[in-house]
């Protein structure tokens, strides 16, 4: 198996990360000795057969698949040994006592099922729960191309699946053509009969090579709902707990890894290279669709393939239906079609929202840095763009639909030719900009066009930190909520002025930095709307907290708070808040008005979960006075509100 790259950020500090992140997976998921009832299954393909025992294994895999296995039980394959047909055992497991399939024997050759093509899976764990694969290698290539795959975990009308883990497989050699049914590992939800998710995944060092079409996906059948442009009766129904972690993904056909229908999935430290060689479609290195709260983190990307006539072929994609993804700490680079894509409106009606890309690296890809085609309050900001002298690779390339964004913080180190396309939609706030500067390079009243001085731009990830003497030093734009850290796994501040693009070198103290928050009762931890003035329907409740104890609630739409607060003329000021709707379709906007300059508000809150937001204004040479408000202004739900201030930059 190809070791993990070592450019990967994710050895030291991240690992207390997927530690944590390991926690959300049920305790079953992590195999458990068995019980003194339980018993093990031994599979010797080059054997005489036998019933199953330690000393006459079964001798193929028809033998095992008609045993039905009970928790704690063990099947076993034997090393150096491969099986031909499909492996599709039978049972469940408990949160004390799961099964396990793993190998057996001494050596550390693995053993092989081999599909050969005549099964749909080489390994297929259908309505099974609290099971483990471990050890296996797992191939599937017909004589011909057909829908197949090499794992798949699959459950049909049973309510909640729990309580899985994939450790250390080896999927290889499975030619299921360009068919989106076929992976080297997927988790499907199938049947229309009974709501029916996941609750409890982890696919974790495993190795998928040479598959088509896709490498890693989540699947469902249970995915309707208004954001993802379905119009029939809305029956989305996400799994929980789901994470792929620390995987070699390469040599396929189509999409290196999927995220489907899932709410809070993390998808950190795979090694994603090589994709999208074959298959005549769009494809992108590692993506996300009709989801809700994924984590995209510490993933290397990179030569990802663009198809002649295609529009993908980049490293990263927050596709339609998405709500609040954040995509950080990544490394992407030499991938033909660019770093990112936003297709919010990539599916008739549908439309993706809060999505966040931070601190991430993009070296040398091609194409463009964003291939916007729709996105509703987008923020990028601390990441470094690097495109060398010989690059017409664009930095945004406006592919269709509104694609609102805030560009806040990064470095675009551009030698390259290629300029900005559908610059109405995005906001650009203290950004640098060095090297060539395109006639179409967005007007940013906190540009800096000095050269930044990365220690060796064009190289690994090294190469891409602030030497000392660099002037994107602590001139960066506060952006609240900014996950605490930069790409290298250093601190990064939450009140002094950060520094540009995706290393923070400048030490800092926050304490010294605070300025005081201007805004009156700014929690609302009064109770009440006290230093406010509401309009319609607006309250103070429990409810509505982010932080503390109380919060507020505005709506249904429209319905608002206002405040007053004194300022110093000619100054700027952040503006920061945290924003939620309690419904989709409804929109709460936090800004400020009357200050002497044009309003300046935050892209909408339009997820139901607590997301932070920012905006930076100027006052005027006479005001004293700025109007701060929370606005539910769309929608037949309610907007929240908590957690306002403004503080002098």
């Amino acid at each position: 198996m190809k070791p993990i790259s070592i450019y990967r950020p994710l050895r030291t500090a991240a690992l207390a990360v997927l530690l944590l992140t390991a926690a959300l997976v049920p305790a079953s998921a992590a195999g458990a000795a068995p019980s003194a009832q339980a018993r093990a299954y031994y599979v010797d393909c080059s054997g005489s057969g036998g019933d199953g025992s330690a000393s006459a294994p079964f001798r193929t895999l028809a033998q095992a698949n008609a045993v039905t296995l009970a928790p704690g039980d063990q099947l076993l394959l034997k090393r150096g040994v491969a099986c031909a047909g499909g492996l599709a055992p039978k049972g469940s497991g408990t949160a004390a006592a799961p099964i396990t399939i793993a190998a057996y024997g001494s050596g550390t050759t693995r053993p092989v099922v081999n599909g050969g093509g005549t099964v749909y899976a080489g390994v297929h764990l259908l309505n099974m729960q609290q099971v483990v694969v471990r050890g296996l290698e797992i191939t599937n290539k017909g004589t011909t191309v057909a829908e197949r795959n090499g794992l798949l975990v699959e459950i049909a009308d049973i309510g909640v699946g729990r309580g899985y883990r994939v450790d250390d497989v080896y999927v290889h050699d499975v030619n299921g053509g360009d068919s989106k049914g076929s992976n080297g590992i997927q988790f499907r939800v199938s049947g229309t009969a009974i709501p029916t998710r996941f609750d409890g995944v982890v696919v974790e060092n495993s190795e998928i090579r040479a598959v088509d079409r896709e490498g890693l996906t989540t699947g469902s059948s249970w995915g309707c709902r208004a954001v993802y442009g379905c119009t029939g009766t809305e029956n989305w129904l996400a799994s929980t707990n789901v994470v792929y972690r620390n995987n070699v993904i390469h040599d396929i056909a189509g999409d290196g890894l999927v995220m489907r229908v899932a709410d809070g999935a993390r998808v950190e430290g795979n090694e994603v290279y090589d994709v999208a060689l074959r298959s005549p479609g769009n494809n992108a290195g590692l993506w996300t669709i009709n989801s809700d709260n994924t984590i995209v983190q510490y993933n290397e990307v990179y030569r990802v393939n663009r198809v002649a006539g295609t529009n993908d072929g980049m490293a990263f994609d927050s596709d339609f239906g998405n709500r609040g993804v954040v995509f950080q700490y990544n490394y992407s680079h030499d991938n033909e079609g660019g770093f990112m894509l936003f297709c919010g409106a990539c599916g008739g009606a549908s439309s993706s929202t809060g999505t966040v890309v931070r601190y991430n690296l993009s070296v040398n890809d091609g194409s463009r840095i964003l291939y916007a085609v729709g996105e509703k309050a987008a923020r990028i900001y601390n990441n470094t763009f690097y495109l060398p002298s010989a690059s017409t690779t664009k930095i945004i390339e406006d592919g269709g639909g509104n694609t609102f964004t805030t560009w806040s913080n990064n470095i675009v180190y551009n030698l390259g030719s290629g300029g900005y396309t559908g610059g109405a939609d995005h906001t650009w706030r203290d950004n640098t900009f060095y090297g060539s500067h395109p006639a179409s390079e967005p007007a940013d009243p906190g540009k800096s066009t000095a050269d930044p001085l990365l220690v060796a731009p064009g190289g690994g990830p090294e190469g891409h930190r602030l030497q000392s003497a660099s002037p994107a030093k602590g001139t960066g734009t506060v952006v609240a909520g900014n996950g605490g850290r930069d790409y290298f796994g250093g601190p990064v501040p939450a009140v002094c002025a950060p520094d540009r693009g995706a290393h923070q070198a400048s030490a800092f103290s926050d304490g010294t930095c605070q300025a005081p928050n201007l805004v009156a009762n700014g929690g609302f931890e009064s109770g009440t709307t006290a230093g406010w003035t509401p309009w319609n329907s607006a309250t103070v409740t429990t409810a509505a907290a982010h932080s503390g104890t109380y919060g507020l609630r505005a709506g249904p739409s429209p319905a608002s708070v206002e405040q007053t607060v004194a300022v110093a003329p000619n100054t700027t000021y952040v503006l920061s808040g945290w924003g939620r709707v309690s419904a989709t379709g409804t929109e709460l906007v936090i800004g400020v008005k009357n200050h002497g300059g044009t309003e300046a508000r935050m892209p909408a809150f339009t997820t139901t979960a607590y997301a932070p937001g920012t905006v930076t204004f100027t006052t005027g040479p006479s005001n004293t006075t700025a109007r701060v408000y929370c606005y539910t202004r769309l929608g037949g739900g309610e907007g929240r509100c908590d957690d306002v201030s403004v503080r002098a930059v």
